[in-house]
């Protein structure tokens, strides 16, 4: 709804008629972009806010207002807060070649893209809080030097599936089954209707014939530069298909921190969306010869749709289930196509006609949305239970996760098992019933904590032992119990032997030694010997009291020995013995731990983050002025959403 009257905003402010309006909102705001991704909700929360920012932008160029300037601020702010780095740098690389295109095409004062910059770090000043914290936690993560090639080309866009923009479900669809090829069928949902598709060429064809004329409009001079939009975002999608995304890749910062190249489609689809309101401008130029023309090339794309389509088919699909889907698609979008090229017979000036054509473009994206997104009856959770900590092992995940329940070419199995799942204690499902969990399905991960993972997942069967157990783990899903073959593997415990190492290639070593026992010897990074572990453990494990916070303990035989406490090390974590702050060291690769002296003693551990402090004032200053801007503006109505 917010992508949608953000473009009806938009599209308003170009000067766009109340049909051009209507088109493009429905194709932006109902395309499968992002209609398929709704469960990727960050994505959609980013890519919302797209053409809002296009909008205040566009003010800003136009009549250099300090209202638009604080629109432009306050949406930037809410994009950022959205939680999508990807879609947010795509939109914000749009926003900024959009107004350098209006700076240099009409010649507007350099002021006014001064202003911009001063709204969009207004911006980051609003989201300070959150942006220092994510630039930490990216720093420290397992992308702080961007990601290698394989992953980054991952979800490149196939040159065969432009299919797509001509009918979502050219290739079957998962809602009930029948998609037939590889890849998520998400990542490849570029439709914004068929009609709005036909009435973006129409802007090109209305943009060339003007030209001619030389009557063409402020609306028509952005008519190339959307249509540039398409031409390189639809390249850059394609990824490793061409050499072009590879070189960029190389060589152009920013393009190796994200993976799926496909995902520029957010570029593609809004430029065509904002063509398709344009180019219903161009419909009422040609007479009746030209209007049953479009009726004609209507069924002449069909039969060639068809014909392509059919020689892409693989040989053993054309004779069961790829057949049946594509005689699905093409039959749909003949039927789209006949319809549409019969509303080119009536007056396009006709208020009843406009909202037929509405009408029309609405049923057909809510058809393309059928199933896309299943739902399951609502439950209670119980939010007290929590147990020891567990691990799914990759090769028992993965088959489960993608081949069994969440399954790319099929969503019904999911629905069909949702109280299954919903028990499982998948990664993430964890948190349904506080189950503690080493794996975490988040895209961005502690570094340390990533290493650790693969080299539980690289070891031997002894190996993995010891390293689930450094890592308190108490037992493998589905079934095998650790704790069958060990005492236990406590949260905390207190070691005598501390072993030294100058590299991490020497301590992943000591971590893969079978003969290790972490229960008795901790592995750090530093200066210092390696002496021999003690053959058993002589201490007892120390008694938490309350939460991870705090932590008491009490320590055997008299003699000063080191608190290991199997949680994630990240920056700002402090310690404190006795009130006194404690250097905290990584242990074991990932870990914590600390010296303390012998005796009785109680340890705190509490998170003091750098950034808290000055993340909140400046958030909260920025805020103010964000305020103060609205304040001092004349006007509060959103220019252009009547």
């Amino acid at each position: 709804f917010i992508a949608g009257w953000g473009m009806w905003a938009f599209t308003g402010r170009l000067g766009l008629p109340t049909l051009g309006r209507g088109m493009s909102a429905l194709a932006f705001g109902m395309t499968s972009y992002l209609v398929a991704r709704l469960g990727t909700y960050p994505m959609i929360a980013a890519a919302a806010w797209l053409p809002w920012l296009l909008w205040a932008a566009y003010g800003v160029m136009k009549d250099g207002r300090r209202r638009d300037v604080a629109w432009l601020a306050l949406f930037a702010a809410l994009q950022l807060l959205a939680g999508h780095a990807q879609t947010t740098w795509y939109a914000l690389a749009l926003v900024g070649l959009f107004v350098l295109w209006r700076w240099l095409y009409a010649r507007r004062e350099w002021v006014r893209v001064v202003m911009i910059v001063l709204g969009l770090a207004l911006a980051v000043g609003v989201a300070a809080l959150q942006l220092l914290a994510t630039a930490e936690l990216l720093s420290q993560s397992q992308r702080s030097d961007g990601v290698d090639f394989d992953f980054a080309m991952n979800y490149s866009y196939g040159p065969v599936r432009t299919l797509n923009f001509l009918n979502p479900d050219v290739f079957g669809t998962p809602a009930d089954g029948s998609y037939i090829t590889e890849g998520a069928f998400f990542e490849d949902a570029v439709y914004i209707g068929l009609i709005p598709l036909v009435s973006a060429f129409a802007a090109l064809f209305g943009w060339r014939r003007r030209r001619r004329e030389g009557q063409q409009s402020a609306l028509w001079t952005d008519v190339p530069f959307w249509w540039v939009i398409v031409i390189v975002a639809f390249v850059f999608a394609l990824g490793k298909n061409t050499p072009i995304f590879p070189f960029l890749y190389r060589n152009i910062p920013t393009f190796d921190l994200f993976q799926a190249p496909v995902r520029w489609h957010l570029w593609t689809v809004f430029a065509l969306s904002v063509l398709a309101g344009i180019g219903t401008q161009a419909w009422p130029r040609g007479g009746r010869k030209t209007r049953w023309a479009i009726v004609g090339g209507f069924g002449a794309a069909a039969v060639a749709f068809a014909v392509l389509a059919l020689g892409l088919l693989p040989v053993e699909g054309a004779a069961g289930e790829g057949i049946r889907v594509l005689i699905g698609a093409v039959v749909t979008t003949g039927i789209l196509g006949a319809v549409a090229g019969l509303l080119t017979l009536r007056r396009v000036r006709d208020a009843r006609w406009s909202v037929l054509v509405l009408i029309v473009v609405a049923a057909d994206l809510t058809w393309a949305a059928k199933g896309l997104n299943p739902t399951v009856p609502g439950f209670d959770i119980d939010a007290s239970a929590i147990g020891g900590r567990g691990y799914w092992l990759n090769e028992t995940l993965d088959p489960l996760q993608f081949e069994t329940y969440f399954t790319f070419d099929d969503y019904r199995p999911a629905v069909a098992k949702w109280d299954v799942i919903r028990e499982s204690n998948l990664p993430d499902l964890n948190l349904l019933h506080r189950a503690p969990l080493l794996n975490n399905f988040e895209p961005l991960l502690v570094g340390h904590h990533a290493e650790y993972v693969d080299l539980i997942e690289a070891a031997t069967l002894e190996q993995r032992f010891h390293l689930l157990q450094a890592a308190s783990v108490d037992g493998l899903y589905p079934l095998t119990d650790l704790s069958e073959a060990n005492a236990y593997s406590p949260s905390a415990w207190l070691v005598g032997s501390v072993c030294w190492h100058s590299s991490e290639e020497s301590l992943r070593e000591a971590l893969l030694n079978a003969d290790w026992n972490p229960l008795t010897q901790v592995h750090i990074l530093g200066e210092g010997d390696c002496p021999a572990a003690p053959d058993e453990v002589t201490v007892e494990p120390p008694f938490w009291s309350g939460d991870t916070g705090r932590i008491e303990i009490q320590s055997v035989e008299g003699r000063d020995s080191w608190l290991v406490v199997a949680d994630t090390d990240y920056p700002g974590w402090e310690a404190t013995v006795y009130g006194e702050p404690v250097a905290i060291s990584r242990a074991n690769l990932a870990f914590r731990a600390i010296p303390v002296p012998a005796g009785p003693l109680t340890v705190r551990f509490e998170y003091h983050p750098w950034w808290l402090l000055p993340g909140t004032v400046i958030s909260v200053v920025s805020l103010l002025l964000l305020l103060t801007l609205f304040r001092i503006s004349t006007e509060y109505k959103v220019q252009g959403t009547e």
